[in-house]
């Protein structure tokens, strides 16, 4: 029979992953917009480029890393329909994006497109994982009652007559 989890420690710090990373970057989107409209209007256009690229280049360190961690996990879960369809989902979009639009002067608006397919992504294998993780601690209280059922039983037939 096949294992529903081979490692629950990992799946659960995937899970707690998937978690922050769906809800902190939204309201920290919204956040640093404001924050970059305000700096903008009051003259400070050198420092908001400034921020826009570290901030930027943290969030894309960050999403590099995780997707590392997300394939490990993945692939140690034996996964290989959710690497396919992130290649689908996120991948191949992007791909296409670059190949339709290089030249076009709105590409970073474009760019957009793949970004919130891999948060929806996450979204979706977020509650996949939840579900994995259910199953998984479901399984065990079954057998755990299945060898307290056998051994309460075994108890049985050795004190009766």
């Amino acid at each position: 029979m096949k294992k529903l989890i081979y490692d629950i420690d990992l799946v659960e710090k995937l899970r707690k992953i998937l978690f922050f990373q769906i809800t902190i970057p939204i309201p920290l989107g919204g956040t640093l917009l404001l924050l970059n409209i305000a700096l903008v209007r009051s003259g400070y256009f050198d420092i908001v480029l400034l921020l826009v690229k570290i901030l930027l280049g943290i969030f894309i360190s960050i999403i590099v890393l995780f997707i590392i961690f997300l394939f490990y996990v993945l692939i140690k879960e034996k996964r290989y329909g959710w690497i396919s369809i992130f290649l689908f989902m996120v991948v191949l979009p992007y791909i296409i994006i670059l190949l339709i639009f290089y030249d076009f002067v709105l590409l970073g608006a474009w760019l957009l497109v793949p970004v919130v397919l891999f948060f929806f992504y996450c979204f979706l294998l977020k509650s996949s994982v939840a579900d994995w993780i259910k199953d998984y601690y479901a399984r065990e209280e079954y057998e755990e009652q299945k060898r307290e059922s056998v051994k309460r039983k075994q108890d049985e037939m050795r004190w009766s007559p």
